[in-house]
């Protein structure tokens, strides 16, 4: 069964049940007002050292750049130069050990 939204369902919003008196308005607005004076649990914040490290680590890694232009430079120096060498075996076995991780 469903109820209608704009209050014409079931229970509508008009009724002498859901109309709060004066006097519990009152009780309502002085116990907000205590409340708001006292500080609460969720006002205070506490860090761990872990979140710390966390945090000075993931500045770290933001800060260093994504492709170390010194690594590539040496190896457009090698390739310009004829001198650079692909070990194919080396090539072969880490492909093979590639594939066993990703393939269990």
């Amino acid at each position: 069964m469903t109820e209608k939204i704009n209050g014409q369902g079931l229970r509508p919003t008009d009724t002498a049940g859901t109309r709060r008196s004066e006097g519990a308005k009152a009780v309502s607005q002085q116990t907000q007002a205590r409340t708001a004076d006292k500080p609460s649990s969720a006002d205070t914040v506490s860090i761990t050292q872990t979140a710390l490290t966390l945090a000075k680590l993931e500045e770290l890694v933001q800060s260093t750049p994504v492709v170390d232009s010194e690594r590539v430079a040496a190896f457009k120096d090698a390739i310009a130069a004829g001198t650079y060498e692909i070990d194919d075996q080396r090539v072969a076995d880490r492909l093979l050990k590639f594939e066993r991780d990703v393939l269990g």
